[in-house]
């Protein structure tokens, strides 16, 4: 099984409908790798995401490089 990416950096962004967070992350090649979690039951607004909670979360396995 190959190895889950190491990353430099892990943006966190908030979809245009509000409920849903996506993650970019970059490794030390600028690759960029992408996942996303299920819809929030409810819209928040982008101040009230807490980044460092969602980089935690995030699945090691999820990681999908963007071409």
């Amino acid at each position: 099984m190959k190895p889950a990416p190491t990353f430099e950096q892990v943006d966190v962004c908030l979809a245009e409908d509000q409920r849903t967070v996506v993650l970019y992350a970059y490794d030390c090649h600028d690759n960029c790798f992408m996942q996303s979690f299920d819809p929030l039951p409810m819209p928040i607004e982008e101040d009230s995401l807490v980044h460092q909670e969602w980089r935690l979360a995030a699945r090691p396995r999820a990681w999908r490089p963007l071409a």
